[in-house]
């Protein structure tokens, strides 16, 4: 991994917060993700940036050295960007950001995002439930960024035209009644649910259908899926035990659902954005993963089971949520 404009702008945050506390509230991110870049960084550079300590963190040797350079280097870089955003329009609002989404976490999480990485530019959400919409509009430069949740599986057949970076990879989830005889398990094996009735939503080119069966298949089963319908429907045949469903890890809780992880994981999504390879955008790929990571790091809170999860698996850094 090389060093990024993002990992300066962490080690230039923390030594100017003197705590990681703080400099997560700066940066808009959580601590544990915070902690877990920086200690990624150090590694590549070589050495430990801060002495952690009860005061907070001070910086060592290494770290005074790369806070210097970062503070000479980040109003240069910044100001050039601000030059080519002036340049491409963004700057005094003749432009707007299409930003075509699948239903996620980044769906809504990215319009800040969006508008403070480009001053004076309108960002317009659209969303569509099919994956090949929304990269298909950005290929056809139709919208300039897309937000694309899918199943690991299958691979999808590319389009030459858009560059598609992974945000986060997550764990799918189990959705039971609270009165289900298994709800009361921190965890299970998708093998004990072979005998249940599931809802699942329209796959709409997201892989589900494929790596479900494929998943059950694994797990020594056929699943019978009673039921298909979108979230609102699903979300009520849960809550009254008329089946049991599937969800991304940051399902936002729901009274009367209790969301279960799978052990060993054999179900995966994946959140990625799009671009288009030509356009004003992709200068600013690496900056756009960024804030999406952050936004994705924030939805986490969404369903404590997932957070619990990522706190006994590592948390973000150990190839779930955040990737890099």
């Amino acid at each position: 991994m090389d060093l990024e404009v993002r990992h300066l702008r962490v080690v230039r945050a923390v030594a100017d917060a003197g705590s990681l506390t703080r400099a997560a509230v700066a940066l808009g991110m959580s601590q544990p993700s915070l902690t877990a870049q920086l200690q990624r960084i150090e590694r590549m550079l070589g050495g430990p940036l801060f002495v952690r300590h009860r005061g907070g963190a001070s910086p060592t040797a290494l770290g005074e050295l790369v806070t210097a350079k970062a503070r000479e280097l980040l109003p240069q870089l910044d100001s050039v960007q601000q030059q080519v955003l002036s340049h491409l329009g963004f700057a005094d609002g003749r432009l707007s950001l299409r930003y075509v989404a699948n239903p996620g976490p980044l769906m809504v999480r990215m319009l800040d995002p969006l508008r403070k990485l480009f001053p004076g530019a309108e960002a317009k959400l659209r969303t569509e439930s099919h994956v090949s919409v929304v990269v298909d509009l950005v290929a056809d430069r139709q919208q300039d960024l897309g937000a694309v949740v899918e199943y690991e599986g299958k691979p999808r057949p590319p389009r030459r035209e858009v560059t598609e970076q992974v945000v986060a990879v997550e764990p799918a989830f189990v959705l039971l009644s609270e009165r289900h005889r298994l709800a009361g398990r921190p965890e299970l094996d998708l093998g004990e649910l072979a005998d249940e009735e599931w809802v699942l939503p329209p796959s709409h080119g997201s892989g589900l259908h494929d790596a479900f069966t494929a998943a059950c298949s694994r797990a020594g089963f056929t699943a019978v899926v009673q039921h298909e319908a979108e979230a609102a429907a699903a979300r009520e045949l849960v809550v009254a035990g008329a089946a049991i469903g599937l969800a991304q890890a940051t399902f936002r809780s729901t009274p009367g659902i209790v969301p279960r992880p799978l052990r060993g994981t054999p179900l995966r999504l994946r959140h990625s954005l799009a671009w288009h390879r030509d356009s004003a955008l992709a200068a600013y790929g690496t900056a756009l993963v960024e804030r999406a990571e952050r936004a994705y790091a924030d939805a986490v809170g969404n369903n404590p089971q997932y957070a619990a999860w990522l706190s006994e698996h590592g948390g973000l850094s150990q190839g779930y949520g955040a990737t890099c």
